[in-house]
This record gives C-alpha cells, sequence and structure tokens, in this order.
C-alpha cells in the first residue's frame, strides 16, 4: 500500500546541492524532505579513484555551514577525510534525508501541486508537495562515447568510476580518453606509475595552482569570478563548463605532461568497427593553445586587479613567479601527431575513458518542465515555467558557479525566496536536529573528479 505524506517541500538529491538547499530550508523553518537514491554525497564515496584528493582548499570544499577547525588554506585532503568530515556535518546538523529513496516520477496535480512518488526501503511512498526543488546532480549516469562497443574483449576498458588504481590496468600501453582535469590527472598517475600513456586532448581552459602565493580558488573568489552572472561564463546553453586543468595540489598542463614522456593526441574521433583502429581529429595544437589562452586569461584578470588597488595594498602580495609546469615543450609543439593509430601496433590493450557524466531525468513527468531543456537535456535557468518547481546544482544556472559548490549557497537562498508557501494551514515547522547557525560568507568551489 503507498502512504501518502503531505510536506511543503521536497527536495530531489543528497549531494552538495540538495543538503545546502535543505539548509537554507531548516534555517527558515520551512519542513522539507531530501530524497536520496543512494546515500548522501554518493559521488564521492563510489565514484572516485584511489589516491584521489579534494582539488580544492577546504574553504572551498565545505557544505553551507559546516565549521570543522581546519585552516581554510588545507588542501589536497584525501577524499575518505573529506567524506569522513562532510558526515559529521551531516549528522550534527541532522539533515532530514531519506537515503535509499528513488525517485521514481514527479508529476502536477489538478491544484497545482506535485505528486513525487519514490521506492525505497520502507516501500512505495508518495509525497503531496507543494514545491519541488531538483537537484539530481550532472553525475548520474557516465558519458561513454558510442564507438566503444567496437572495442573487443582484447582491450579492457574503463572509465571514471570503475578505474581505482594503476595496478588494476592491464599490462601494456593505455589511452586515456578526455583531456579535461580528470582525464590529465589520470594520464599523470599513470604515467608516473611508468605505464605507456596515449592522451586524447579535450578543449579546456588551464589554470595555475597558485598565484602570488595563494592558491588559485582564493583569487577566483577575490576577484569576483565565482559569483559573475552566467552570461559572463563563456559557455554555450546547456553545455557543461569543464572544470579548468589542474592538479589536486599543483599545476598540469600539456606541456608537463609531454615531458613526463605522455603521447598527447587530438580529440578522438571513433574507433573502426573491427576495433583494431582509433581515429582524432587533428587539433592537438589547438588544444593546447586553448588552455595556454586560459591559463593567460586567468592570470591577466588577476593582475588587473591588483592594478587596481592603491599601492599599499598592492605591496600585501609577492610578486608573480612563473610556474615551470606551463613552460613550453618545444617537442610538443612542433610534433605532428597521429590520426590514426592500430591500437595493437602500439600495444595499448587498456582504454580510460574520462569523458564526463550525464544526468539521470527519466522520473520528470512534467511537459512544461522538460520541453524547454536543450539538447543535453540540462536547465539553463533556477526557474521554470511551472509554480513551484526549481533546479539546482547545474551550470549556468544564474552565476558561473552554479554548478560547483561556490554557487550552491547563492542559488538556494535565491530559490528560498520563490518558493510557495500554505497560506491554508498555518506556519511550518522546523525540520532540524540541531541549532541554525548563520551560513558563512563561505567561499566555496566545486571538486571535480
Amino acid at each position: 500500500m503507498e502512504h501518502t505524506e503531505r510536506i511543503d517541500t521536497v527536495v530531489i538529491g543528497g549531494g552538495h546541492a540538495g543538503l545546502c538547499m535543505s539548509y537554507v530550508l531548516q534555517r527558515e523553518g520551512r519542513e522539507h524532505v531530501v530524497l536520496e537514491k543512494a546515500r548522501a554525497l554518493e559521488q564521492w564515496r563510489s565514484a572516485r579513484w584511489d589516491s584521489f584528493r579534494i582539488n580544492s582548499p577546504i574553504a572551498y570544499s565545505r557544505m553551507m555551514g559546516q565549521t570543522d577547525g581546519v585552516p581554510d588554506d588545507t588542501r589536497s585532503i584525501p577524499r575518505e577525510e573529506m567524506v569522513r568530515i562532510w558526515d559529521e556535518y551531516i549528522a550534527r546538523r541532522g539533515f532530514p534525508v531519506r537515503e535509499r529513496t528513488r525517485v521514481r516520477s514527479v508529476e502536477r496535480t489538478r491544484e497545482g501541486r506535485f505528486t513525487v512518488r519514490v521506492a525505497g526501503d520502507g516501500g512505495p511512498r508518495r509525497y503531496d508537495a507543494l514545491n519541488v526543488v531538483a537537484a539530481p546532480g550532472n553525475h548520474q549516469f557516465p558519458r561513454v562515447p558510442g564507438c566503444a562497443v567496437h572495442l573487443g574483449p582484447e582491450v579492457q576498458q574503463l572509465r571514471v568510476g570503475t578505474y581505482t588504481n594503476p595496478a588494476e590496468v592491464r599490462d601494456g600501453a593505455v589511452l586515456v580518453v578526455g583531456g579535461g582535469q580528470t582525464g590529465m590527472q589520470l594520464g599523470e598517475e599513470l604515467a608516473r606509475a611508468g605505464r605507456r600513456v596515449y592522451l586524447a586532448t579535450s578543449r579546456v581552459a588551464g589554470s595555475p595552482r597558485d598565484h602570488r602565493g595563494e592558491d588559485i580558488m582564493f583569487w577566483l573568489d577575490r576577484i569576483g569570478a565565482l559569483s559573475a552572472p552566467k552570461e559572463e561564463c563563456g559557455y554555450p546553453r546547456n553545455h557543461s563548463a569543464p572544470m579548468p586543468i589542474v592538479g589536486h595540489d599543483h599545476p598540469i598542463s600539456h606541456h608537463s605532461l609531454a615531458r613526463m614522456g605522455v603521447r598527447l593526441l587530438g580529440g578522438l574521433s571513433g574507433v573502426s568497427g573491427d576495433g583494431a583502429v582509433a581515429t582524432f581529429r587533428n587539433d592537438l595544437h589547438a588544444n593546447v593553445a586553448f588552455a595556454q589562452r586560459g591559463y593567460e586569461r586567468l592570470v591577466d584578470g588577476i593582475e588587473a586587479w591588483i592594478d587596481g588597488l592603491d599601492p599599499a595594498e598592492r605591496s600585501r602580495y609577492p610578486p608573480p613567479t612563473a610556474e615551470p609546469e606551463w613552460e613550453p615543450h618545444p617537442p610538443l609543439l612542433a610534433s605532428a601527431p597521429p590520426v590514426r593509430l592500430s591500437l595493437r601496433e602500439h600495444g595499448i590493450r587498456a582504454v580510460l575513458w574520462a569523458t564526463g557524466w550525464r544526468t539521470d531525468l527519466s522520473w520528470l513527468r512534467i511537459d512544461e518542465v522538460r520541453r524547454p531543456l536543450g539538447t543535453r537535456g540540462t536547465p539553463d535557468a533556477c526557474e521554470t515555467g511551472v509554480d513551484g518547481f526549481y533546479w539546482l546544482g547545474f551550470d549556468g544556472l544564474r552565476t558561473c558557479a552554479s554548478g560547483t559548490v561556490a554557487g550552491f549557497h547563492l542559488d538556494a537562498s535565491h530559490i528560498a525566496t520563490r518558493l510557495r508557501r500554505d497560506t491554508k494551514h498555518g506556519p511550518q515547522h522546523v525540520t532540524t536536529g540541531g541549532p541554525l547557525p548563520e551560513p558563512p560568507s563561505s567561499r566555496h568551489v566545486r571538486d571535480s573528479g
């Protein structure tokens, strides 16, 4: 028998974004529940590799309102330690998260409310909600190219979420596909483990790890790059903004990988029907130049901000120093990478797909909400054409940081001011297990595998 619960707000997704929304709703005394199909912060628990460390200083990895006693500039925290810190905070806050509760459908009623049907350990349940905030995340299904089906059993296939460490990769050369932050980090890890690595690159901007003695994340915060309106982000509608190329505690560039012996290629364009040959676009040098321009634009933006200070303020910052990892590698710049590569001839016995993720909105049964979604199936604003239904946690909703921990608190607070109130049933009660501290003016930035 399906149990029905009438509630003010349902939050879909127990990741950082959903928990941030819960924090704001707790603070405002609004009855709500957070529905999570697995465990809170599941992607951090099960979709990272063994050596993964948090890419940002902890000041940019905290949840809204989190206090932990760790210095703000602490970085390169092991995943297990960071998850432990997050779990302690989740327990302390008493967020109303119902784990292992999968949303099966969300429909709109004739009265303008929402029917949210779920399945979980407690059996089927239905929520009659006044508001729905959908924060399911953009990391539900791995985005593996269709040409992967052509690879035979002689080639081991791994992806982010199944790759653990170099020892579990089949002997021989490895082709890493995806030149974003994840692909570059994994290519570096495999090369350091003594593996012969081929890397199919992507068009992703580069970034310093430090500038003038401080982590780049503090600079992004200081110059306003995180809270800038989405129109200034520079990526098209319905396209996730790739995280810039950077290591968890050091810089990474195409040049630094080439100096390590990684063979860089253009973007993968396909695999032959017999799985013997991989083909690549002739865009390696364009990808290298794009990363370099992104790096330089970021440094120039910081320097322009510093130039606008008065002399006394400018003197607080040490002079800039170049990061050796971004020094040009002449053999790379002069290279002519192949556009066809025989996997057997080059000893490639494993392919590691670092090609991103996509979201799962199969539960959404409201045409007025689904119809405006673009070809990538992701929203481009918090608001929808249906009163009471909002999106949270996707790139490009309101600010350049909307898809990151840096932007969740801004967007969640924005949504809270627009939620409907059920005036017929009196004041809402608080769903919380503890005191309600004010949120910090916090700095937060997403870490992306």
